[in-house]
């Protein structure tokens, strides 16, 4: 009786400590499943106003490397070689001390060993790896071996390690010689010996930048192309070559009878890219945002000087229709142009209204219509006595939800007009009715525990009091 009633308590605890468990997880799951937020953040996107130059679509521009940039190699601990190795620039450490080999390794540039120029040049690496790093522009996926690949110009991001081993990797540059290769490596990467990296078609040396998570190792007789900035160290094994720089944060940089050239590079041609105008009166003040630049004229043109690339474009012009309004020029080697025919529009003012669907009761949400920025915790957002015209909107951010459309363009012609906005929730949201998933976690512990006491009180109770053992038969005195 008393093994069958162990038995059942050990079955009830066991039901009990499941249920518990089970709670905890439905908890957690219908958190994650909620996506709402109970107090969501609101960003709203760049207009472009300030940047320097049109940014491109899809592409990337050099990471300026400032002070760092004569160097062939920079280590932070140390720089050792052993035999003939030839660089042509400058060699430097910070905050290490120790540079070795040099006879019988050569450089053509300046040695600055744990001091204010290595330093600089330290801290501006240091910018330069985390630019390289925070890019976004259209990422292309890359893992393991490209080698045998060709690549055009771009981003491209692995999440673990990389390695040119089946075959050399071409670079075509499509015959831009501006074009532009950042490869963000999580880990290590590895150029197996004798692989090589071929540039075509105009690509250079200058505009090829591999930002490492960890250490680079190039094999013996390799040959590398670009900037290699390593967060750890960067070994050249024996004969390999690279024509760009040896870049390391923390570590060493290890030569072995290796070749390091410090590339140049031509300097960005620019073309004219001409936007011109039709169908408004003589010195009417019109304007075109161009890749992020904003620029006016009263003349029947407007000019822009990009190197090549594709850039999207907007018109606005309060009181007329332009068409297009909106779209993209591709530039490519060479001039190119876009024509902008305007209409006048009917005459007064008109409403244009705003209206979400998807996000909770009194959630901040914003709309950026005609350079100007309204927020609301309502469905509406209205922008009032709107001449008419083409306009164009972008959609604030919601923490944790999809705005579409994000951006487009509207006209108004006299009537009012309405534009929907619909949210849908990424399910990244770690809060449920505005509580932190981790509060959940911690109830579902606490309920598990006290469920598991109570079954184990059960178990001692079903067990019932501890058998008396059993006293030996007293044996009568003789």
């Amino acid at each position: 009786m008393t093994s069958e009633s162990n038995r059942v308590g050990s079955v009830a605890l066991v039901v009990l400590v499941s249920l518990g468990l089970l709670f905890t997880a439905t908890i957690a799951m219908s958190a994650r499943a909620s996506g709402s937020p109970g107090s969501p953040t609101v960003a709203v996107l760049p207009s472009g106003a300030g940047q320097s130059g049109p940014a491109v679509t899809c592409g990337e521009t050099d990471i300026p490397l400032a002070s760092a940039a004569p160097y062939a190699a920079l280590g932070g601990t140390s720089i050792t070689n052993t035999g003939p190795s030839a660089l042509t620039g400058d060699i430097g450490v910070y905050t290490g001390t120790s540079v070795t080999g040099f006879p019988p390794g050569t450089y053509t540039g300046t040695k600055n060993v744990d001091n204010s120029t290595s330093k600089a040049a330290q801290a501006n690496l240091t910018i330069a790896f985390n630019d390289a790093k925070g890019l976004t522009n259209c990422p292309v996926s890359v893992a393991g071996n490209i080698g045998g690949q060709t690549l055009a110009p771009g981003l491209y991001k692995s999440t673990s390690t990389l390695a040119i081993s089946s075959g050399a990797l071409t670079l075509s540059g499509g015959g831009n010689p501006n074009a532009v290769w950042v490869f963000q490596v999580a880990s290590a990467l590895t150029v197996a010996s004798g692989r090589t990296v071929i540039l075509s078609d105009g690509a250079q040396a200058g505009n090829v930048f591999w930002q490492v998570g960890s250490s680079a190792t190039f094999g013996t007789t390799s040959a590398m192309k670009g900037t290699v900035m390593a967060y750890a160290s960067i070994t050249m094994n024996s004969g390999s070559t690279l024509n760009g720089r040896a870049l390391a944060e923390t570590g060493d940089v290890t030569l072995a009878d290796s070749t390091i050239t410090v590339p140049s590079t031509t300097a960005p041609s620019t073309y004219p890219v001409t936007f011109t105008e039709s169908g408004l009166p003589a010195a009417t003040s019109w304007s075109v945002t161009y890749g992020g630049v904003w620029s006016s004229s009263t003349t029947t043109t407007n000019v822009f000087n990009v190197v090549s690339g594709t850039y999207t474009y907007t018109v606005n012009l309060a009181g007329y229709i332009a068409t297009p309004a909106s779209g993209s020029v591709t530039v490519s080697g060479a001039a190119a142009g876009q024509a902008i025919a305007f209409a006048a529009g009917a005459a007064g003012t008109a409403t244009v209204t705003f209206t979400e669907s998807g996000l909770a009761a009194g959630t901040n949400w914003s709309v950026t219509f005609n350079t100007v920025l309204k927020n609301s915790t309502t469905t509406t957002i209205a922008f009032a006595a709107m001449a008419s015209g083409t306009y164009t909107y972008i959609s604030g951010v919601v923490a944790n939800f999809t705005a579409s459309p994000a951006s487009g363009g509207l006209v108004v012609n006299g009537t009012a007009v309405g534009q929907s906005i619909a949210f849908s929730s990424t399910s990244s949201s770690s809060s449920s009715a505005g509580t932190p998933l981790w509060v959940w976690v911690v109830i579902g512990v606490v309920v598990v525990a006290a469920i598991a006491g109570i079954g184990a009180a059960i178990a001692r109770s079903s067990r019932g009091k501890p058998k008396q053992p059993e006293q030996p038969e007293q044996q009568p005195p003789k």
